[in-house]
């Protein structure tokens, strides 16, 4: 797997359900929990497989409200490569104007954090009425920006982000974002 990506990544343990809907009601469902998420993909643990390609719905259990990607398996990691956790890598394919929202305000890298902490302490009286989440959604359309206007990193060609290394269990995972 390259390590250039199209996406930043953020570790965080979220519940996911994915889905696959039939004509009369669902074909597959099952639940799991993310270990990565980018803004075109997630990875998420799992001890099945799916098979790579197949379309599916990711739902992410977000502190608001559920969000439902169509999506692709883009990737995944068997039990028999022990230096990676086990599951697969999910490729976001529709992302509609509000989950697009969702993400950009919700997906918030440590960088952003340090950087609101910088913001709020030289100008407090701007917490309650710029959150974390409103910055969150800025610099991500910052970063957008300069990709497809000042020739950014090179892109790859899957969303999903990559496994985790088994080794990385022992890290705290990241908190789930709420409103603040």
């Amino acid at each position: 797997m390259s390590e250039t990506r199209r996406y930043e990544r953020i570790e965080i343990e979220l519940p996911c359900r994915l889905y696959v809907p039939g004509p009369e009601g669902l074909k597959f469902e099952a639940f799991c929990t993310s270990k990565n998420l980018g803004l075109g993909g997630i990875f998420v643990a799992s001890s099945f497989l799916l098979k790579k390609g197949l379309e599916l719905f990711v739902e992410l259990a977000l502190p608001e409200a559920p969000l439902a990607i169509r999506s692709r398996i883009a990737h995944s990691v068997a039990l028999d490569e022990p230096e990676l956790e086990t599951g697969m890598g999910v490729e976001f394919l529709d992302v509609d104007a509000h989950g697009r929202e969702t993400l950009l305000r919700y997906f918030t890298p440590l960088r952003y954090e340090k950087f609101y902490g910088a913001f709020t302490d030289e100008f407090p009286h701007l917490k309650k009425s710029v959150p974390l989440r409103d910055v969150s959604l800025v610099l991500n359309l910052w970063e957008e920006w300069k990709i497809r206007n000042e020739g950014g990193p090179l892109l790859t060609a899957s969303g999903a982000p990559p496994a985790t290394l088994r080794s990385d269990r022992s890290a705290a995972p990241a908190r789930v974002r709420g409103r603040r």
